[in-house]
């Protein structure tokens, strides 16, 4: 490998050290995420959810090079209450994922339980079937809401 090959890597840690030291940006990177809104649009037994966080600064150089891989298990620890979901799209600073069974039938409405979020939520958004929406500040759990 060529010297010139590592000059440009290398000035890019330089600049991102110094950039952290001199800005007072934190240099710890963050474990968990924060997550800052959720959507949550209800169809029959399913629904799909939308969750929006933020993570540190070097957490998001480190995805930005790496992928976004590594944030699965905390997108799936901060899902523990739901029993099924599929992680289906992760880009940039969101997440999409398919919650499997999040309502059952019963008569003729379909009836959600709460359920517990693994980190509080800054904002959560619930879209009905009917165009209905409710919106809470700083939810650490779904409500019993029934469609």
């Amino acid at each position: 490998m060529k010297p010139q090959q590592l000059l440009i890597p290398l000035l890019i840690v330089v600049a991102v050290i110094i950039a952290s030291a001199s800005f007072g940006w934190d240099a710890e990177p963050h474990t968990e995420l924060q997550v800052t809104q959720m959507e949550i649009r209800f169809h029959g037994e399913n629904a799909t959810a939308q969750i929006e966080y933020d993570v540190g600064f070097l957490t998001q150089m480190y995805v930005s090079f790496f992928g976004n891989r590594n944030l699965d298990p905390f997108i799936v620890s901060f899902l523990y209450g739901f029993d099924e979901y599929q992680l289906t799209s992760v880009q940039g600073s969101s997440a999409t994922i398919e919650l499997i069974n999040a309502s059952r039938l019963t008569g003729a409405y379909y009836l959600h339980d709460s359920r517990a979020l693994g980190s509080p939520v800054n904002r959560l958004i619930l879209y009905y079937p009917d165009g209905k929406t409710l919106t809470f500040e700083n939810a650490t759990e779904t409500p019993n809401t029934f469609y």
